[in-house]
């Protein structure tokens, strides 16, 4: 029982610095999701993709570690059922041993009381007679009926003792094989006991091994939260310089025919790009993947978005060039735009991208955020399909 509590308690132990694990990840997972369009400089946003970088790394590490104590945990239920099989197998024969050590002394005890029997039987042969001949016994009766009668006497005293004689060695061939079973069943005990100990001894090192698994997870969870939240003052720090720059260049919508408190419905046009089919592909695909394919405005407010970087002097003169700048459009370096690009992108996702290439848009903005995002960093702008734009 004591063994059995310290196996739950050590589960539990295991179970709660899992959980603890994933906590860490989760919170740090709500950082490394950011999409980041700052106007910082070049070493900022390097600072910024290097601890990036190192909290992915770490966060996979912590991960890799939680997947490894998960399967030592099944590991050690595993073996503690079979501790638990092999100690129910040993109870059974201990009950089994016993039953037949039982048996075996009750045929020991028939074996002495029909010895006895016999030898009470021998006596009873030579008490009858006045020699060992049964010829003489005969000899010495005058009446012949007292003589047959004898003989007949004679004869049945051999018939028992005949009886007797095999009824013990019956006993004894019963005695001899509960004594044969009896070993058997003790030596069977002996090798389920050598089979327990091993059991033990393996569920020992698993202990241990998950011990040593749990301390060095829980270090590198506490490094990935020590650089998330790192991570997440950097981010800040470049929130708040992309603020300001947006501040200077007064991107508020005050030249534009878009309503900021609506919804982005109002849409106004541009001159069309002259774009190829690759180009109205790739729109496509950053679209589904920042926008989804629900939300229309949400959609075309994307589009708007990598249109105005095209226009602006700023940013590539290409749509390419755009989705692909470095620590841009976080899908494209994901592999998220990718997968998309492969499976091809959902038909709302390339009606909209034809539209917006060919003219339309909805907001004259350089930059958007997620809206759980910009609510949590102060970040002012028009939610469009989830996401802000400023």
């Amino acid at each position: 029982m004591r063994h059995r509590q310290r196996i739950y308690r050590i589960l539990s132990i295991s179970v709660s610095v899992c959980l603890l694990i994933m906590c860490f990840l989760n919170q740090y997972s709500g950082v490394r999701h950011y999409s980041v369009y700052a106007e910082g400089n070049g070493d900022t946003r390097k600072e910024y993709e290097d601890e990036k970088t190192t909290a992915k790394a770490y966060e996979h590490t912590a991960e890799l570690l939680s997947d490894e104590i998960k399967k030592i945990n099944r590991k050690i239920a595993e073996t503690t059922l079979a501790i638990e099989n092999l100690t129910g197998e040993i109870n059974v024969m201990d009950t089994e041993i016993e039953e037949a050590e039982n048996l075996y002394y009750e045929y020991e005890d028939r074996v002495i009381i029909e010895k006895e029997k016999l030898n009470q039987v021998v006596s009873l042969m030579y008490e009858t007679g006045a020699g060992s001949d049964e010829i003489a016994v005969i000899l010495q009766s005058d009446d012949i009926l007292k003589v047959l009668d004898r003989g007949e006497y004679l004869r049945d005293i051999n018939d028992y003792y005949n009886d007797k004689i095999s009824e013990y060695d019956d006993i004894v061939a019963e005695a001899l094989e509960q004594e044969s079973m009896l070993n058997n069943l003790r030596l069977e005990r002996e090798e389920e006991i050598v089979t327990l100990e091993k059991k033990k001894e393996e569920m020992s090192a698993e202990i241990k091994e998950l011990g040593s698994l749990m301390k060095e997870a829980q270090e590198k969870a506490e490094d990935a939260k020590e650089l998330s939240n790192a991570l997440a003052k950097k981010v800040a720090e470049m929130e708040a310089a992309e603020r300001a720059a947006l501040a200077a260049r007064k991107y508020d919508g005050s030249g534009s025919n878009v309503d900021y408190s609506g919804n982005g419905t109002n849409y106004y046009y541009e001159d069309p790009y002259p774009y190829t089919p690759d180009e109205l592909l790739l729109m496509a695909g950053i679209i589904e993947a920042e926008a989804g394919s629900v939300s229309y405005p949400g959609m075309v407010a994307v589009g708007s978005v990598v249109m105005n970087r095209v226009n602006s002097p700023d940013f590539g003169n290409t749509i390419a060039g755009v989705v692909y700048a470095p620590y841009q459009f976080e899908p494209a370096e994901t592999g998220r735009l990718a997968m998309i690009l492969a499976e091809g992108p959902a038909d709302s996702c390339m009606g909209v991208a034809k539209e917006v290439l060919d003219g339309k848009r909805n907001v004259p903005n350089l930059y958007f955020k997620a809206d759980w995002y910009a609510e949590e960093h102060g970040i002012s702008g028009v939610n469009i399909g989830g996401n802000v734009f400023h």
